[in-house]
């Protein structure tokens, strides 16, 4: 639809900063490495006016895909990204690790001695010491140069725009520095909740942490009809951040406005007994399947993200039998796996994408390593897969500024193969 322009006061702003600046691990002299663009809300906030209040040095990266090469240079001691810079930084590190012999044995090494500390510490999403002559060693000949990509200093990072897989945030807290998820809208300033904010130790994988000072959260049921998830519902959320409406739109804002003051969210989650929020998905997004069931794609698709043969992906079925997967594949990964599975292609890289045999193969791999229960329930699964050669970008209007997938445009590119479907 048409975008709407957000009005946000200069109180609603400040709120959501002066809520986390005194207990965010970020110090006067810092330096951040800042690549979001300042157009958008988390980048405004807090790439912009929280970083230039705690007196933090701004460097702007100049290209996203030199963002190792350039953390070289700035030294960062904090940054905010999207998870698919995070998502790329794993995919890329454990590539590595499987190069060698000598490499699978000194990262399986490291990693079973920082997994054996952080269980030890029972702490989430904190950076935890290496402690003991084994862990201090492998921490120093593994770790050390997987933090040196990001310049040696990095202690803290904030994820936020998108969904945060605990796999990754898990294998970021053994690198070495602290990884938080926060979650927002731009019409709540944006943060909403975050991990990290609450001090050392009480932060929890899994859950985007507790509403920040001053913010309250309500679950509405009513707007999820789903018997196996009876506890999600629509977020909704009260507090100072709250936008004060749509720009010369009042029946949009009437719509997400309640009358005791909340901003309906449009997105699905749930509180935990002692306060924890997590995203389960977006009311627009989920769909129905001929069946009645009821999909929410967003987790499942950070699940196969994870995937190294996965680039981008979007869930789809909606009005279907079954599932179908909309895929651009990692060409670095993907090409030697073909290789190694004995597949006789000929031609190049989108002649292989719109190879048959090709999607056969790597539905079958997915089905196999990546579907697994209980992330996956029996209706979930996809029964076809398209393959989309080009990278989707924000050149080709495939992705926001926030590196969000335009569903809309990316389903009006695949209109023809997606009739096709059974």
């Amino acid at each position: 639809g048409n975008p709407k322009g957000v009005m946000l006061s200069n109180w609603n702003l400040l709120s959501n900063i002066v809520a986390v600046q005194s207990v965010f691990e970020i110090y006067v002299g810092d330096r951040n490495a800042a690549f979001l663009p300042w157009a958008h809300s988390f980048g405004s906030t807090f790439d912009l006016h929280y970083m230039l209040r705690s007196g933090v040095h701004i460097n702007l990266i100049s290209d996203l895909k030199r963002i190792a090469d350039e953390c070289q240079v700035i030294k960062p001691h904090c940054m905010l990204a999207v998870p698919r810079v995070w998502n790329k930084f794993h995919d890329r590190v454990s590539a590595q690790f499987q190069t060698s012999g000598m490499k699978r044995f000194m990262s399986g090494q490291a990693n079973l001695y920082s997994t054996k500390r952080i269980r030890k510490s029972g702490i989430d999403c904190d950076s935890v010491p290496a402690k003991g002559f084994s862990d201090k060693l492998f921490d120093k000949l593994v770790w050390k140069k997987v933090r040196a990509r990001f310049g040696g200093n990095l202690r803290f990072a904030l994820s936020g725009a998108a969904a945060l897989s605990p796999d990754v945030a898990g294998f970021i807290q053994k690198v070495g520095f602290a990884i938080y998820e926060g979650y927002g809208l731009t019409e709540t300033s944006p943060l909403v909740s975050a991990n990290g904010w609450m001090g050392k130790g009480k932060s929890r994988l899994h859950t985007v942490g507790q509403p920040i000072s001053g913010v309250k959260i309500k679950i509405d049921t009513s707007a999820w009809d789903d018997p196996d998830s009876p506890d999600d519902g629509e977020i909704i959320v009260y507090g100072p951040n709250v936008m004060q409406g749509y720009w010369n739109n009042p029946e949009a804002t009437a719509k997400v406005m309640t009358d005791d003051g909340g901003f309906r969210t449009g997105d699905l989650g749930r509180l935990s007994d002692d306060g924890y929020l997590s995203i389960t998905g977006r009311v627009k997004s989920q769909f129905k399947l001929e069946n009645g069931k009821y999909v929410s794609p967003a987790p499942l698709e950070e699940n196969l993200k994870l995937c190294p043969l996965v680039e981008q992906c979007v869930l789809d079925g909606r009005n279907r039998k079954n599932t179908y997967l909309i895929i651009h594949p990692n060409r670095e990964a993907m090409e030697p796996a073909l290789k190694a599975s004995g597949l006789i292609l000929s031609g190049g890289w989108e002649d292989a994408c719109a190879d048959a045999s090709v999607r056969s193969w790597l539905l079958d791999e997915l089905r196999e390593k990546w579907m697994n229960k209980p992330n996956w329930k029996g209706f979930e699964m996809p029964d076809a897969i398209i393959l989309d050669a080009e990278e989707w970008s924000t050149d080709n209007d495939l992705l926001t500024p926030s590196l969000k997938v335009k569903l809309r445009n990316l389903m009006s590119r695949h209109e023809e193969a997606i009739n096709t479907l059974n």
